[in-house]
């Protein structure tokens, strides 16, 4: 190769804008499915070779409030989390009123709440330094239990559960009678196959994904909690970038897209995933009746003081836009 074109590949090299996305998300996953729609929306609109994307995946650069605290500190460019996981890592417990139990019924609750609340989250994330993108999708959360199904709270007393990290996770788990474990991602699969724990909650995705689900023997499809995420970028590095490459990152005029496509990707999944893995029998899957579900409400409700609490004042407000917003859309459903 001529002098002349080790230069122009040096310059070409050096040209480009080179991102790391760290994630909790597996790989073959519907949510790297989503990541590389999202991916291909930013290498439309930068052209070919002047954005490029590397992806540490299934928990590679450890836990996500880990990664989430990298990525305020500008050491990982962007990260795909839940809201459990950036209310954490970035001490905002204000953004665990979309995690609260029993908040939301429907699919269509959650994606109406969301989207009108979007740019008020991305102010609240750009104060600590996160650009936020576009929603992600992690899903309805249910029981998982090595020892016995999870029919009643009373069938939760006593048993050690991994919690998330997060206050409202760990209060959830007392108010049922259940002994909350905290553990990082990464830490669950070896929890469970050693007894540290005898079950979680979590979407039937991720249990299967990551391969929680096969270490218990009753799945639970209680969707007690929805939890959404997000696509987020440092801001110290975005705000380091020309306004074309600025532009392209955000691709807002495909966010819209994107975030349906993420959803309807994380859905579908969902829905084959439960089946085949029903089909198999290894483990027993049980759907609350309304009152079995109402008795968890009920049990919930107690604790329900304390888990507002750990909102903090700007919780508390936020907590009220989400409800104003909840009851805005169900007074349309109804009007239909």
């Amino acid at each position: 190769m001529s002098i002349w074109r080790w230069i122009w590949a040096i310059a070409l090299v050096w040209g480009q804008v080179r991102l790391r996305v760290g994630s909790m998300v597996p790989y073959d996953s519907p949510w790297e499915e989503a990541l590389n729609l999202y991916i291909k929306a930013v290498e439309k609109v930068a052209g070919p070779g002047k954005i490029t994307f590397r992806k540490f995946l299934s928990g590679q650069l450890g836990g996500e409030v880990e990664m989430v605290r990298s990525v305020r500190m500008g050491t990982l460019e962007a990260g795909m989390f839940s809201i459990g996981a950036l209310a954490e890592g970035l001490s905002m417990p204000e953004l665990m009123v979309l995690e609260m139990p029993f908040l939301f019924e429907s699919d269509e609750e959650v994606d109406y709440v969301m989207d009108a609340l979007f740019e008020d989250f991305k102010r609240r994330l750009a104060e600590k330094d996160l650009v936020l993108v576009f929603w992600g999708v992690n899903g309805w959360r249910h029981f998982g239990c090595a020892s016995r199904p999870i029919l009643s709270p009373n069938d939760l007393k006593g048993l050690k559960m991994r919690a998330q990290e997060t206050p409202i996770y760990i209060e959830m788990y007392k108010a049922l009678g259940a002994t909350p474990v905290p553990l990082a991602g990464p830490e669950v699969l070896m929890a469970l196959k050693n007894r540290m724990v005898e079950g979680f909650d979590q979407t039937v995705v991720f249990s299967v994904s990551t391969g929680w689900i096969q270490q218990v023997k009753h799945f639970t499809l209680s969707a007690h909690i929805y939890q959404p995420g997000g696509l987020v970028l440092s801001k110290k590095f975005f705000d380091k970038q020309p306004p074309e490459v600025q532009r392209a990152l955000l691709v807002e005029a495909e966010r819209a897209a994107l975030q349906a496509a993420g959803r309807k990707l994380v859905r579908e999944d969902e829905q084959s995933i439960l089946a085949s893995v029903e089909k198999e029998g290894n483990i027993r899957f049980y759907r609350l009746s309304p009152q079995q579900r109402e008795a968890f409400q009920k049990a919930i409700q107690g604790a329900m003081p304390r888990i507002e609490a750990q909102l903090g004042p700007a919780g508390k407000e936020l907590l009220t836009q989400v409800r104003t917003k909840l009851a805005e859309y169900r007074k349309k459903k109804t009007a239909k």
